[in-house]
């Protein structure tokens, strides 16, 4: 709950700066805490993952922001803009100190895109691609990830295999985030189960 509060405080504050024009009527969609919840994570969590070799990955919550970006038929550099739609997005980071010759894993992120009549959530990878979710119904009931089982899960596959560090496959849900993120070159991270 407390991270619907945070994102309100950014979008208000985010309100007054683009609505200071004086001759400009504007609207600006809402979004609510059922969209909020597709964020899963909160500034300052941490999650676990394992690695192909078996070593743990850990992540932590880098930026929760929201932010209003012009609506439907209006563009950033309209004198009057009728009408925000609001983006917001939840980026998580490998937090592990690298040691000259190693990497760190690519960062992850949550994203929403609230419209008048619509919402559009997304994956990405960094550097790798983002991966956008069809919310119509997830693609699996359940699914067993690092020996636990995960309800109402959404798949993003990609078949682009032209570089080996492409995103193969990721599985995610909205009580747990990121369940695992595969590659085509057999690096992956599942997530470890707090529970």
């Amino acid at each position: 709950m407390t991270q619907s509060f945070k994102l309100v405080g950014v979008f208000v504050l985010a309100t007054l700066l683009f609505t200071s024009c004086k001759d400009c009527e504007t609207t600006t969609t809402q979004f609510d805490q059922k969209d909020v919840e597709w964020l899963v994570y909160e500034r300052g969590d941490t999650i676990r993952f394992l690695n192909e070799t078996g070593d743990t990955v850990t992540y932590a919550n880098t930026a929760l922001i929201a932010e209003q970006v012009p609506g439907e038929g209006y563009n950033i550099s309209d004198n009057c803009i009728g009408h925000f739609d609001v983006q917001a997005f939840s980026v998580m980071e490998d937090i592990a100190k690298t040691t000259p010759g190693t990497t760190k894993s690519p960062g992850i992120a949550t994203y929403f895109l609230k419209r008048e009549n619509s919402l559009e959530v997304s994956l990405a990878v960094n550097e790798r691609g983002e991966y956008k979710l069809n919310l119509a119904q997830p693609a699996y009931p359940s699914v067993e990830v690092n020996d636990m089982l995960y309800t109402d899960v959404y798949e993003v596959t990609n078949n682009d295999a032209s570089k080996a560090t492409n995103v193969k496959r990721i599985l995610f849900n909205k009580q747990h985030g990121f369940l695992s993120v595969e590659f085509h070159n057999d690096k992956k991270l599942e997530l470890i189960s707090n529970q």
